[in-house]
């Protein structure tokens, strides 16, 4: 990680990008702070903003709540994340759909499933 990362704020976006016009409940957090619980209409969005750990181990999740649908995905891991080439480095724009959600990268759109078990690690959906 380059030295100016440390420094350099990270900001999250969570998008409903859901089908039918569909309302969506969100709640986002990390182990140390809560972003709160949201209602996004459709295309409506929030994003914060935050400093990654200098150890390198900051993790924020959400929950997703629509219709039937009960899902959750790490929406910023540190060690993935911050990958310049790979990751979503100091910006992460994610579109939560139902099936699954999708990271907005330079060279287009990284689609996930959902994890299928709640009780399995956040984020490990096979990719679309």
């Amino acid at each position: 990680m380059p030295a100016n990362s440390l420094f350099e704020k990270t900001r999250v976006m969570v998008q409903n990008d859901l089908q039918g016009g569909q309302e969506m409940k969100v709640h986002c957090k990390s182990k140390d702070d809560d972003i709160g619980v949201h209602f996004l209409k459709h295309h409506e969005r929030i994003s914060w903003k935050f400093r990654p750990s200098f150890w390198g181990n900051t993790l924020f999740f959400c929950y997703f709540n629509w219709g039937q649908g009960f899902k959750h995905t790490d929406v910023y891991h540190q060690y993935r994340d911050e990958d310049a080439f790979t990751g979503c480095h100091h910006f992460c724009h994610w579109l939560v759909r139902e099936t699954g959600p999708c990271l907005i990268m330079k060279n287009g759109l990284n689609c996930y499933r959902w994890p299928e078990d709640m009780l399995s690690p956040a984020f490990v959906g096979e990719r679309l």
